[in-house]
């Protein structure tokens, strides 16, 4: 692909980077978005913006589509009303509205001048307004009256080139907004790219105003950062950065703390290796954040000098549900997570009775149990005895699936009203009767029928007289 040469500021070419300018041309013919240049007039001079570009120079499918326009937010809505499309005000007071198009959301927002992020103040220019943008790869605009690229500050060119740098001034773009620097993360290291030496030194120095960034808009970009293609060495820059202490600060006993002769990492780059080798799956991908934060708070040391960490998943569990409410976490995420935690160290090796337990405790987890688990293989292990342990551990589940008498799944045949019919009187002992019968009933799922069952209770009151 040919580079683009850096513009002016006031600079457009339909000439370089052919094929990415033709991909922003086929994009910008959709009818839902030629349907908006028409409602909206020549007047709007409506540019498509932001990470929607970026994603279509690159031949990356775009979740959102951002139109920039040089109309007020009133004077859009007007039209839009008089089209009979729907507009919802989501962020009017800052300028941007969002059209409901052929059942579309597409934000349509006023050009801004540099630095008014939260001042707001409206430009004529869309030169004006990607000055004030945050870095290079998001400060690129395609002109659906032109048809031409605008690129005022080489953002084609850093993409070719990997390389994430901020727009203009990159102390001024992280004070005007501290969330910046996250962001940074997440379309730098992320995604593979380097973060041009300026722009990280700026982070560096004022990493320590992330904490007046809102607790949601930090997890927001957590979870973007761990649902990245690179949240290895997203982390990795984090913790260089000197950020973790205000993101995360749970997991920073974790960084240099040696494991033991099963392990070639200390426990933060292992937890890196088991999110980036976990699928991109948000719980699970969480679960691995959190699985061995317990480790540096259990270490104890044998005879022999080696190293243990007992029951550290008790503590992974209680610091994954601090961290969890902290950010915000809703709380089916927080009992997903919390259960994946607490249970990642259960045996791949174990009997008929172990399995029938795995899939109790775990329930609907237990697929991302799974996923963590392989994720979490002991990197010393030789992976076809891994594999072996694998294969043999889902016969077994299947097995138990398919068994035609009992429950696999621990469920028993009668319930507390069954118990006091028989005369037991309400209160914990019915609890307790009921969890000793649900673990005969792991041992041998054959004993789980009602006529057998009530036979055992009546044994039990019989021995307790």
């Amino acid at each position: 692909m040919e580079k683009s040469p850096v513009l002016g500021s006031s600079s457009s070419t339909c000439a370089h980077n052919a094929l990415g300018t033709q991909r922003l041309r086929d994009f910008c013919s959709a009818p839902r978005i030629a349907l908006l240049q028409r409602v909206l007039g020549d007047s709007a001079d409506l540019h498509l913006v932001g990470g929607t570009v970026r994603d279509v120079l690159i031949a990356r499918q775009s979740a959102d589509i951002d139109l920039a326009t040089r109309l007020l937010p009133a004077q859009v809505l007007e039209l839009l009303s008089q089209a009979g499309i729907r507009a919802v005000e989501t962020g009017i007071e800052h300028g941007t509205l969002t059209a409901v198009v052929e059942g579309e959301n597409i934000e349509i927002t006023t050009f801004r001048l540099p630095g008014s992020r939260n001042v707001f103040q409206f430009s004529s220019s869309i030169e004006e307004d990607l000055a004030g943008r945050d870095f290079t790869l998001n400060a690129i605009a395609f002109s659906l009256g032109s048809k031409c690229v605008i690129d005022p500050y080489g953002g084609i060119a850093d993409l070719e080139a990997a390389m994430l740098r901020a727009v203009g001034d990159a102390h001024e773009r992280f004070k005007e907004d501290p969330h910046r620097i996250l962001r940074m993360i997440r379309f730098g290291p992320a995604q593979g790219r380097s973060i041009e030496a300026a722009t990280q030194q700026a982070a560096r120095d004022l990493g320590h105003t992330l904490q007046t960034v809102s607790v949601e808009r930090i997890k927001s970009e957590l979870e973007k950062i761990l649902l990245s293609p690179h949240p290895r060495q997203a982390f990795f820059t984090l913790r260089d950065l000197g950020l973790l202490p205000v993101v995360l600060p749970e997991i920073l006993p974790t960084i240099n703390f040696e494991q033991n002769e099963f392990h070639n990492e200390d426990v933060f780059a292992h937890t890196l290796s088991v999110i980036e080798g976990a699928p991109q799956d948000r719980i699970v991908r969480l679960a691995a954040l959190f699985h061995d934060l317990g480790k540096p708070h259990t270490l104890s040391l044998d005879t022999d000098g080696r190293r243990h960490f007992y029951k550290h998943e008790e503590i992974s569990d209680r610091l994954a549900q601090q961290a969890l409410e902290r950010l915000r976490f809703s709380n089916d995420d927080i009992t997903s997570v919390r259960t994946l935690v607490a249970l990642h160290m259960r045996p791949l090796e174990c009997g008929p009775a172990g399995v029938r337990r795995v899939i109790r405790d775990l329930g609907p987890h237990f697929p991302r149990w799974r996923d963590l688990k392989i994720a979490d293989a002991t990197p010393n292990l030789d992976k076809g005895d891994f594999n072996r342990s694998l294969e043999r551990f889902d016969r077994m589940v299947e097995e138990e699936r398919t068994r035609k008498v009992g429950s696999p799944f621990g469920t028993l045949a009668l319930n507390g009203s069954d118990l006091i019919a028989l005369g037991m009187k309400e209160g914990p002992a019915i609890g307790c009767m009921l969890r000793a019968l649900n673990d005969a009933v792991i041992e041998n799922p054959e004993l789980n029928t009602r006529e057998t069952l009530l036979t055992e209770v009546q044994k039990r009151l019989a021995s307790e007289l």
